[in-house]
């Protein structure tokens, strides 16, 4: 398949989510009947326009969609008795309960919620309850720089935030049978009977074997963040990807024992491979970030098994055309665009090699192209930069994805104390390293540079991934250093800039003339390091 038939489809969604209003239908339309022209002289050329303008109709459609599937913005706050089946595992966080759950109308309508209970009961997974919830969409929740409410709940498929009311009816406990939930819930009460010097790295079992993130509090998340080590402490497509690797590692040394070969090895060591990303992927609860892991590994495995780079690209622009085709909103995901930059900077870092090289060589130069890559992306998403990351990453991917995570899914399915305790240990103490690596580790704010800006920085860092673009890398590094630097303008004598910015539990206001600051109120201590810090950094 062409390059230019999933890379024209995936430009298109993503223009979608560009365009400042819904156009009508008629228009894509004119737009596509502009192609046909062309299409006997530049057949190319027209093919790609008439993808383009499919995947932007289609990204429009499939988000106008979601949109009229959440609760209506005209009865928010509105008291409703629903039915509400637990879909998740819940979390209290010392103020409220919180989990996913799927609440269903008396008129059958169903959405997927967010539900938050300040009375803090229990709320097995799987179990249904009829009771009222105050209901609200998760509509325009969203700041410049930091966590986006709106785009995360778009991207998870959150058609409502809602809180639990006082009364509630047990309607049915699946814990007595089965549901999708109980083997994580009996995974979650093994790691919880530990004694409490090690809680702290049974919760990072926790986290990294069924997902459960909000096991660990929010400090740790906070020590995480200067090191650049956030995207370990999850099931993300690094972790999802080095299990089945390891699957079909082990497989291929049981075909070795056997006395005769079976005719095609190769078909064994994949099913080994998919198998091991599919439980892993079950065990986490097959949530959507984890589901998109698994589309990219399958879909660049399956193209990149038949050899070269160019299949290699192939399957890239693949993976990213089927991930959008089933759900256009992860073009609004972070982790979506990290996983892909990732993949695509590696990918074009050795395009232009020849030879195999020292496997270390190799290594050193994946490390780089990925820290040059993560400059725009994640001070683009983020507005701050971990210097440390590098190094930090370099030690702790192998610790995690050799070690730790293959621990905690044995000590998981395997649940003998003995074994749980030492991966409890270890974990506890590696959360303590990390700690005291935290303490020395800066940030660099950055703010939000503009999209020439941000794309010329793209381009630099392709550049200096060339092997041979020598010539061209002082204008690369004046390019990354002006992305850098960045800071916009203050507003003029006499003028006032005032944004308000969405803390979670009401409003933080930022005011700023041309010689003086002013922020009124925070939000909680999470909320601001989560979202006031960041939107700060954005605005500069």
């Amino acid at each position: 398949m062409p390059i230019y038939l999933p890379s024209a489809f995936c430009a298109g969604v993503l223009l979608s989510f560009a365009l400042p209003a819904a156009p009508p239908f008629w228009l894509f339309a004119v737009w596509a009947a502009c192609a046909v022209p062309i299409l006997r002289r530049f057949p190319r050329t027209a093919v790609f326009v008439l993808l383009t303008c499919a995947g932007t109709a289609y990204g429009v459609w499939r988000t106008e969609q979601a949109l009229a599937a959440r609760w209506p913005l005209e009865r928010q706050g509105e008291a409703v008795e629903m039915t509400v089946r637990a879909a998740g595992l819940a979390q209290d966080d010392g103020r409220r309960v919180r989990l996913e759950a799927e609440a269903e109308t008396a008129g059958g309508r169903r959405y997927r919620v967010q539900l938050s209970d300040y009375q803090r009961r229990e709320w097995p997974a799987g179990s249904v309850w009829r009771l009222k919830l105050k209901m609200r969409p998760p509509i325009g929740e969203e700041n410049i720089g930091g966590f986006s409410r709106e785009a995360w709940a778009l991207a998870n498929g959150i058609d409502a935030l809602a809180t639990a009311g006082a009364e509630r009816q047990l309607l049915a406990d699946r814990e007595n049978g089965f549901s999708d939930g109980r083997l994580r819930g009996h995974i979650r009460s093994s790691w919880q009977r530990l004694p409490p010097e090690v809680a702290d790295g049974a919760a990072l079992m926790r986290a990294l074997s069924i997902g459960e993130q909000d096991a660990l509090s929010g400090g740790w998340w906070q020590v995480f963040r200067p090191l650049g080590l956030n995207h370990l402490i999850s099931v993300s497509g690094l972790h999802v990807g080095m299990v089945a690797l390891l699957a079909a590692w082990l497989m291929k040394r049981l075909l070795l024992l056997l006395p005769a070969a079976p005719r095609r090895p190769r078909v064994s060591m994949l099913a080994a491979g998919a198998a091991a990303a599919l439980v892993y992927s079950g065990l986490a609860g097959f949530a959507v970030p984890t589901l998109r892991s698994m589309l990219m590994i399958a879909s660049v495995a399956a193209v990149w098994s038949l050899g070269g780079t160019a299949s290699a690209w192939r399957g890239w622009w693949a993976a990213l055309a089927l991930i959008l085709l089933l759900d256009p909103s992860a073009a609004l995901a972070a982790g979506s665009w990290l996983s892909f930059g990732l993949v695509a900077a590696l990918l074009w870092a050795d395009s232009f090699r020849t030879g195999g090289g020292k496997r270390w060589i190799s290594a050193l130069r994946g490390q780089w192209a990925a820290t040059l890559a993560s400059l725009p992306a994640v001070g683009f998403l983020f507005s701050a930069l971990p210097p440390a990351s590098p190094l930090a990453n370099a030690a702790a991917i192998p610790w995690f994805s050799w070690l730790l995570v293959p621990l905690a899914l044995t000590a998981s399915l395997f649940p003998f104390y003995p074994l749980q305790y030492a991966a409890a240990w270890l974990g506890q103490h590696t959360l303590h390293v990390l700690a005291a690596m935290a303490e020395f580790a800066p940030e660099w704010g950055l703010a939000a540079a503009p999209w020439p800006l941000l794309l010329s920085a793209l381009a630099a860092v392709a550049v200096w991934l060339l092997p041979r673009g020598a010539a061209l890398r002082p204008w690369a590094t004046i390019v990354l250093t002006g992305f850098l630097l960045y800071r916009p303008a203050p507003p003029t004598e006499g003028r006032l800039k005032m944004v308000v910015l969405d803390v979670g539990q009401g409003l933080a206001v930022y005011f700023q003339t041309a010689s003086h600051h002013l922020l009124f109120d925070t939000g909680t201590a999470g909320a601001a390091q989560m979202q006031t810090l960041p939107a700060l950094h954005a605005h500069g």
